[in-house]
């Protein structure tokens, strides 16, 4: 009796084992490997065991898990796709002010020998500024903005100022708990603050420019109504002083209405097939003509598959009587020995404008094309320039898809180089919105 009894608690431990304890170990092997990250398939044997509802409850939750995995990591990859193409530099700072994020524009703008992940801020920039700024935001949860400028090297050995826009956002704040971190995002504005400063030297030097010619004409009228003008001889002299400054007046406007319709993106050139052999010679005569007295000489050296292009005459022929008129106006020397020559290169045609002038100094040469810029200070004025007359050449000759450039050294001349496609084919409508 006691055997039977025996046999059968055997056997009904070992029936319990497989239907309960095997089913419950295999369930919290799954949750295991669930924690671990490893995401279940729904197997046959679930639907079998004593505990369907609780295997397949276990199942699908592995599959909910196994969307939002997929979804988290989707969204990451979009994340770090949009950081990687912002052009603004991010970071990620922890209440220890160390990086936590950190996209590849920041390591672009401040040339970043190594990632700037797990670093301190201070370290990277070495400005407290932005260190007290970042403490700022953690300590109250207050955005801030500053603007800090920084040197870089250049290849030259020299040293370049750069100016950057920093915006400092507080995160993982709610409320009365603590920031957690700090955005912040790096914008270069360089190029802004570059245009801000060339904006004012340009209102400076209009209201200089114009303030000249006016005090003059003041003067002079001042003059006349004290009684000058029973003077025939000073009213004569007079008059002829407040002619030739409004002539100035007249032509320094005419220049800065020629530049603003260059710079203008919705202008208009007009293109047609030109001689320029033929238009460099009229501006020559019109030169002799307009100087009786130079004694400028010209040479023109022009090869004959370089004769044609496509290009608006007007302008062109404002190019060419700039160039001309510059050297024989600035020319110390006598005779003014002026050289034009042409040639094909390609499917673009270059002009070499030379003289053989003092030359330019070389301090000057990278400012020669600025609007309102004089080498020769201390005479320009009274040589009748305007200081925009290259200014208004280079703008012409890149509307029409060329270059420009200058070569000289001092006291053996200079030439100018400027090159255009031989026909607008190709760039006609770039040229067209410059």
């Amino acid at each position: 009796m006691n055997e039977i009894v025996l046999v059968a608690t055997f056997a009904l431990a070992i029936f319990g084992y497989w239907k309960f304890v095997m089913p419950m170990a295999r369930i919290r092997r799954d949750i295991a490997r669930l924690a671990s990250g490893e995401y279940l398939r729904n197997p046959a044997w679930a639907a079998t065991i004593p505990f369907p509802k609780t295997a397949a409850e276990l199942h699908r939750l592995s599959e909910k898990l196994r969307v939002l995995d997929e979804q988290a990591a989707a969204e990451e990859l979009s994340l770090k796709e949009i950081l990687s193409a912002m052009q603004e530099g991010i970071l990620i700072v922890n209440t220890s002010r160390i990086v936590t994020l950190a996209n590849n524009a920041i390591e672009r703008m401040f040339s970043l020998a190594k990632s700037p992940l797990g670093r301190n801020a201070l370290e990277i920039f070495r400005r407290h500024e932005l260190e007290l700024s970042i403490g700022n935001v953690l300590a109250n949860g207050q955005a801030e903005s500053l603007e800090l400028v920084f040197d870089f090297p250049t290849p030259g050995g020299k040293m370049e100022a750069r100016s950057f826009g920093i915006h400092l956002a507080p995160m993982g704040r709610s409320h009365a708990q603590p920031v957690a971190s700090v955005l912040l995002v790096f914008q270069d504005v360089t190029a802004i603050r570059s245009l801000e400063a060339t904006r004012r030297e340009f209102v400076a030097n209009v209201s200089h420019e114009f303030r000249t010619p006016l005090t003059v004409i003041n003067g002079y009228v001042e003059t006349l109504m004290d009684g000058a003008v029973e003077d025939p001889e000073m009213t004569a002299q007079s008059l002829k002083a407040m002619q030739r400054n409004v002539q100035r007046l007249s032509l320094l406007l005419e220049d800065l209405l020629t530049i603003s319709r260059m710079e203008s993106k919705g202008r208009s050139l007009r293109f047609e097939s030109v001689r320029l052999d033929a238009l460099a010679a009229q501006v020559v005569e019109n030169l002799k003509t307009a100087n009786p007295g130079g004694a400028a000489v010209f040479q023109i050296d022009w090869a004959v598959d370089a004769r044609s292009a496509q290009v608006d005459p007007d302008r062109m022929e404002q190019v060419f009587w700039n160039l001309l008129g510059n050297a024989i106006r600035h020319a110390e020397i006598e005779p003014v020995r002026i050289a034009v020559r042409a040639r094909r290169d390609g499917d673009w045609i270059q002009i070499d404008v030379s003289d053989n002038g003092t030359g330019i100094p070389l301090e000057d040469q990278a400012h020669i094309f600025e609007r309102f810029y004089r080498v020769h200070k201390h005479r320009a004025r009274d040589a009748g320039g305007t200081g925009l007359g290259l200014s208004i050449v280079k703008n012409i000759v890149l509307a029409h898809g060329g270059s420009i450039a200058l070569e000289s050294a001092p006291g053996a001349g200079a030439t100018f180089s400027l090159r255009i496609p031989e026909t607008q084919s190709r760039i006609a409508e770039n040229a067209r919105n410059f």
